[in-house]
């Protein structure tokens, strides 16, 4: 067997969807979709490890252009939000913002995952929410 394709059926064999049973996706009538907790999660506890695709800063001005301006992120650059963008492979691009958020997005650079953590414990059946850090284009209920 060719290295290469020993390579491919070792990365196939290992590479395995990660279950995340602590979150489902619901409908929330004031906001559409929302991420909700299946199960006690607590202060502190890393909710989801999202994996991301980097975005290059130029082609961010694309993005600004369709679906998935609401949905990507800031990755790095200057506070202002030019730099480069990410969109994330998680559930936490489907989080809500609130002005009182139980949840956190941090980028971890060096494993390329947009890391969502709980600031304060969450109950079952609670919506996760974190502070989006911008200027909003929606009238913000939360």
């Amino acid at each position: 067997m060719p290295a290469s394709a020993a390579r491919t059926l070792r990365a196939t064999a290992t590479l395995r969807p990660v279950a995340n049973d602590s979150l489902e996706i619901r409908s929330e009538p004031a906001k559409g979709r929302g991420v909700f907790a299946r199960l006690a999660i607590a202060a502190g506890a890393v909710i989801e490890a999202a994996p991301v695709i980097i975005v290059p800063a130029p082609q961010c001005s694309v993005l600004d252009k369709t679906i998935l301006h609401d949905y990507y992120f800031h990755w790095d650059g200057d506070p202002d939000g030019n730099g480069r963008g990410a969109v994330a492979l998680g559930l936490v691009s489907l989080c809500n913002h609130s002005r009182r958020p139980n949840a956190r997005a941090r980028r971890n650079l060096t494993q390329e995952t947009l890391d969502l953590t709980a600031l304060t414990a969450i109950a079952v059946g609670d919506e996760i929410t974190i502070d989006y850090n911008c200027a909003l284009w929606f009238d913000d209920r939360s």
